[in-house]
C-alpha cells in the first residue's frame, strides 16, 4: 500500500499545492532534492520549462532513479509538466533528453487565432474503459489546463483521454504504472481530487 509519495523537486511552482492534495488521502508527501529510497510511489510535478526540469532532475541524482523506479513496476504520476517529462523529447528544449518511458515528444501549439498557452478549463474527453481511474466520474469532465506544449505519443494504445483545443491531443497517458495528466489534477476542484483518489486506488491493486 502506497504511504510516502516522493514529489520530485525541480524547480517546479506547485509543490505545494500537490502536498496538500496528497494529504487530502492520508499519505505523506516527501519533497526529493536527492535520491530517497523510502518512497512508494513518485510524483512528477509541473509547471516549469523542460530543459531546465531535465537539468534539475539530473545534477539532484533523481534521473536513472526515476527510470529505475518505473522499469520496476513501482508507479509514477506525471502532471502537466510531468507528462511531458515521461517523453523522449520537447520542442521546448530540442538538445535535451527526456525520461523516454513513453516514446514520443511535447510538441507546441502552434494555431491561428487560439491564445498559447492553453490557460483555461476544458472537456477531457476518457477514450478508454477503466473501472479503478474512472469510478465517480463521466465519460467527459472539465479539468484545468496551463501548458504551451502537449503530448504527441507514437503508441496509441497508452493514450487513455483527449482533449480539443483547435486540435485534438493527448490529455492523460496510463501505461501500467504510469499515469500522467496534462492538466492539473490538484488545481481541478472536486473532480481533480476524484481522479487523484482514484490513480492512487489502481496504483495500489497494481
Amino acid at each position: 500500500m502506497i504511504k510516502n509519495v516522493g514529489i520530485i523537486n525541480y524547480g517546479a511552482g506547485n509543490l505545494m499545492s500537490i502536498c496538500k492534495a496528497i494529504k487530502i488521502f492520508g499519505l505523506h508527501p516527501i519533497v526529493l532534492d536527492k535520491q530517497n529510497n523510502n518512497v512508494d510511489m513518485l510524483i512528477l510535478p509541473g509547471v516549469g520549462n523542460f530543459g531546465t526540469a531535465v537539468k534539475n532532475i539530473i545534477q539532484n541524482g533523481l534521473f536513472e532513479q526515476t527510470i529505475k523506479f518505473f522499469e520496476k513496476g513501482r508507479p509514477i504520476l506525471g502532471i502537466c509538466l510531468g507528462i511531458q517529462l515521461i517523453l523522449k523529447t520537447s520542442q521546448e528544449a530540442k538538445d535535451v533528453k527526456g525520461l523516454g518511458l513513453i516514446d514520443g515528444k511535447a510538441v507546441k501549439f502552434k494555431i491561428k487565432n487560439l491564445v498559447v498557452p492553453h490557460m483555461c478549463w476544458n472537456i477531457v474527453k476518457f477514450e478508454k474503459e477503466n473501472v479503478l481511474l474512472l469510478d465517480g466520474l463521466n465519460k467527459e469532465e472539465y479539468f484545468y489546463f496551463v501548458h504551451s506544449y502537449y503530448p504527441h505519443v507514437k503508441q496509441k494504445e497508452v493514450i487513455f483521454a483527449t482533449t480539443n483545443y483547435g486540435i485534438n491531443f493527448c490529455s492523460m497517458i496510463v501505461k501500467d504504472n504510469l499515469v500522467a495528466t496534462q492538466f492539473h489534477l490538484e488545481k481541478s476542484g472536486q473532480k481533480g481530487l476524484k481522479l487523484l483518489k482514484n490513480i492512487i486506488t489502481y496504483f495500489n491493486k497494481l
